[in-house]
């Protein structure tokens, strides 16, 4: 696999992920605050990771904090994450220990199952046998939104570390590769299993759901992106916990010492990670922050 298709992979899960939601839908918002800190601002986007092409244009009120900051926070230092770096932790931490298979990780039904959806796609079992299960279930969601149209180059994270990178203008990455993949590989083997089912149970919905997910955060509707949230997590409350509100909690204190500097910054994270209780908002409201929703 191409290095740039480990985050794509990645981005097929980090799209649906996030905490719950208390503020009211406006056509007037988008999903982007602004927060005053003592000497500066820093502003928070909701980014979605995968877009189709048409619906890739960059919110002008972002453009213009961007323009502002010196500096961009991301989930992940996209120009500094090189091939040989992203090719190492893949090869760590996405497959299965020498001498064992998919195949005898999974299970007969449940290996029969991916192979009925992977090979359509063309992914065999010579691509897929060492794979850990978790990481199974992403490559096939994320061919799946491809096919859909779905492309991370039309999504707002890409999009905008391409200009930083035309600007020379630094990243910060709020967590390194192997910490993102660290979340799945180190899930037991019963929840990889889970994993993967979900994912192919679902898969006959994944495109449409995403279209539901983005035309919520089109709109700034934070009570839709909620409800869609809750629909998508009831079967997986760990897995949850894991990848939404445990990394919010790890992200604050990041983006509190950001608050306390003096330089603008503009913060880009998956979208559902900024709203509802226990949301990046919620959090620095409890921190006596006032973000601005605009």
């Amino acid at each position: 696999m191409a290095p740039g298709g480990i985050w794509r992979t990645l981005a097929a899960l980090w799209l649906l992920c996030g905490a719950g939601a208390a503020a009211q839908a406006d056509d007037a918002h988008h999903i982007f605050w602004e927060v005053k800190g003592r000497h500066n601002t820093v502003y928070l986007l909701g980014s979605v990771h995968m877009l189709k092409a048409a619906d890739g244009s960059l919110l002008p009120e972002a453009l213009r904090a961007y323009a502002a900051s010196k500096v961009l926070v991301m989930e992940l230092d996209l120009n500094a994450a090189g091939a040989d770096s992203l090719l190492e932790s893949a090869g760590d931490l996405t497959m299965l220990p020498e001498g064992q298979t998919l195949a005898a990780a999974v299970g007969p039904q449940l290996y029969a199952q991916l192979l009925a959806q992977a090979r359509p796609l063309g992914l065999t079992a010579d691509v897929i046998e060492h794979f850990q299960p978790w990481f199974a279930a992403l490559i096939v969601q994320q061919v799946q939104l491809t096919k859909s149209g779905y492309d991370a180059a039309s999504g707002v994270d890409e999009q905008f570390a391409l200009l930083a990178q035309q600007d020379h203008k630094p990243i910060i990455g709020l967590e390194t590769m192997d910490e993102q993949l660290g979340f799945f590989a180190h899930l037991p083997l019963e929840q990889q299993r889970q994993f993967l089912r979900s994912t192919l149970e679902d898969s006959a919905t994944a495109a449409s759901d995403t279209d539901e997910v983005v035309r919520a955060w089109q709109r700034g509707d934070t009570v839709k992106l909620e409800q869609l949230l809750r629909e998508g997590t009831h079967d997986s409350p760990e897995l949850y916990r894991l990848l939404t509100t445990d990394r919010n909690r790890r992200w604050l204190p990041k983006i509190v010492a950001l608050l306390n500097g003096e330089d603008n910054c503009l913060v880009i994270v998956g979208a559902l990670h900024l709203i509802g209780h226990d949301g990046v908002i919620d959090l620095l409201q409890h921190q006596g922050f006032s973000p601005q929703q605009h």
